[in-house]
């Protein structure tokens, strides 16, 4: 018979280990948020799911919990059939270590919630996820887990299109791949026909070179009219944290020109180009949001120019230009973000930087270091949000860039333009109002550069190259639509009313083209997004009707195109 003592004992040792367990759990506190929950389909439900725990000031990241969702979900009855099941079952998931390879914090780090947001930034722009949350789901004592959710989408894709704009068209086929074996490479083939030419080409891209934040790729084009050849490798600055840079790249192009003139090309010439570039860059500085990077590198860019046969003389023939310069600049940021929906992209969550970038480059090219002349090189990019809010958002941009010749002391190629841009509505709202007003200045532009306007360059109901000039202004008005319309649960649609007022011109009054005022046009047209498939790209169908122009151009444009946003 067991003792009275013995079972006394044997319940302390068990109350015992009871309240340990039990004090053990109470030291973890799970967030009310979990991935699990999370609808990456509704971009605004996965806004409103952020951190609600406290987190210790000296807490480290303990643990990365990675949660790959397939494209299709099939505990949802509208996506569980036959086709998408086959689908998820042919598709390699991403790797877990591609994705891992991506977040700028390891197992280890202290807690720092920008870095948890940049991470999740980061993801969102990978070509092969539809979505993206970071977020801490646990915290224990000053340890804290912090859980990746992801959803794949269907990446390897023929590729065959026909698009026009301008009154020209385009074909393509190909085949490409930017998650090539679910391992976030970018593998592709493909061959297109333009006006210009046609061409067979191949690519590879490695955004995490052995799941480093080393960046290699290539390039490798067969053109009708020549040849293209590209290669780099880098080390971006892969964070905003990241103390340092380094890349290194390389081009040989060649191919065909044509020079415009009244929205006509009145005669092709042969463009060669070498170029090779090593640069790096370091952080100097940091207060508050604000950070100061110094950058330094060389640069050797030679352009060279042959006359076709059978192509009519022309009265202004290019000259080849070697540059040949070390430069150095600076770049200084602001690091503050917001997240919205509905600004250029369908039903997605966008990062916008709520902030300034300015960038500034200086390089001197000499012949003793194989230039053609001595120059002065001058680069620089300004851009800055002016108001940010859950329905509106405002920014501005400045860029400048050119060389001064020391030889004939004056200008060449400078190119300056100013714009200003506005969203209202999206955020919240279905519908959303956008306008864009950007004016563009040239000085001394050489017989190879052009500024110009027409279907490709912001004014839908006219043809390309329709107005040239060294003077150019244009303004955007378009009423957006986003509906909350998910067809089969594989694309997204949406709308827009537009109107495009613009004009190129000459300050020296040299004929501008067939028309040489005002150009207006009213339009409209439908965009429409895979959710499943390759999400970078979006078809824009419009048609646009010009209101002024010559007796040449037709009286309504259609023009489809694959774009990167709305």
């Amino acid at each position: 018979m067991v003792s009275r003592k013995t079972l006394v004992v044997s319940g302390m040792v068990f109350a015992g280990s009871c309240l340990a367990a039990e004090s053990g759990q109470g030291d973890c506190i799970a967030s009310s948020i979990q991935p699990e929950a999370i609808d990456l389909d509704k971009p605004r439900d996965q806004l409103a799911r952020q951190n609600d725990l406290m987190i210790p000031e000296d807490a480290r990241i303990a643990s990365i919990r990675v949660l790959r969702r397939p494209i299709f979900d099939t505990t949802d009855p509208e996506q569980d059939n036959a086709l998408y099941r086959t689908l998820n079952a042919l598709n390699t998931p991403t790797w877990e270590s591609a994705l891992r390879a991506q977040l700028v914090f390891e197992e280890g780090d202290v807690y720092e919630p920008e870095l948890i947001s940049e991470s999740e930034r980061v993801l969102r722009q990978r070509e092969y996820l539809t979505a993206a949350w970071v977020g801490v789901t646990r915290v224990c004592g000053n340890e804290v887990e912090v859980s990746v959710l992801t959803r794949d989408t269907w990446t390897l894709f023929p590729s065959v299109g026909v698009s026009r704009s301008g009154g020209e068209n385009t074909t393509n086929f190909g085949l490409s791949d930017p998650n090539f074996a679910g391992s976030g490479k970018s593998l592709g083939i493909g061959y297109a026909k333009d006006p210009d030419r046609t061409e067979t080409s191949l690519y590879f891209d490695d955004p995490n070179v052995l799941g480093s934040h080393w960046q290699a790729g290539f390039s490798f084009d067969e053109r009708s009219d020549g040849r293209g050849r590209g290669a780099y490798l880098e080390r971006p600055f892969f964070s905003e944290t990241t103390n340092w840079r380094f890349g290194l790249s390389g081009i040989d192009d060649v191919r065909e020109e044509s020079r415009y003139v009244g929205a006509e090309a009145i005669a092709d010439y042969r463009r060669s180009q070498e170029f090779f570039s090593i640069d790096g860059g370091w952080r100097l500085a940091e207060r508050d949001s604000r950070q100061l990077r110094l950058l330094a590198g060389y640069r050797y860019n030679a352009l060279m120019f042959d006359r076709l046969p059978n192509q009519p003389d022309l009265d202004i023939f290019p000259d080849d230009r070697t540059l040949s310069y070390p430069w150095i600049g600076f770049d200084y940021r602001q690091n503050r973000f917001r997240e919205m929906t509905n600004l250029t992209r369908l039903q997605r969550v966008e990062d916008v930087r709520d902030g300034f970038v300015w960038r500034t480059e200086l390089g001197y090219s000499g012949s003793g270091l194989g230039a053609t002349e001595d120059r002065v090189v001058l680069n620089m990019d300004f851009q800055d949000a002016l108001h940010a809010s859950e329905t509106n958002y405002a920014s501005y941009s400045l860029s400048q860039s050119g060389t001064y010749r020391l030889d004939e002391d004056r200008v060449e190629n400078l190119l300056g333009t100013v714009s200003v841009q506005y969203f209202h509505g999206g955020s919240e709202r279905w519908n959303s109002w956008y306008t864009n007003l950007a004016f563009t200045a040239a000085h001394n532009l050489t017989a190879d550069q052009q500024l110009l306007i027409g279907g490709e360059n912001g004014l839908r109901g006219y043809p390309s190259e329709y107005q040239q000039g060294n003077r150019r202004l244009l303004w955007t008005l378009e009423r957006r639509y986003f509906p909350d319309w998910h067809p089969f649960k594989l694309f997204r649609v949406g709308g827009v009313i537009f109107t495009d007022v613009g004009r190129a011109w000459f300050t020296d009054d040299r004929n501008s083209g067939p028309d040489e005022g005002v150009l207006k046009d009213v339009g409209f047209g439908m965009r429409l997004a895979s959710s499943r498939i390759e999400v970078q790209r979006m078809l824009h169908l419009d048609f646009a009707f010009p209101l002024d122009g010559d007796d040449s151009i037709d009286d309504f444009q259609v023009l489809l195109r694959g774009r990167s946003q709305f």
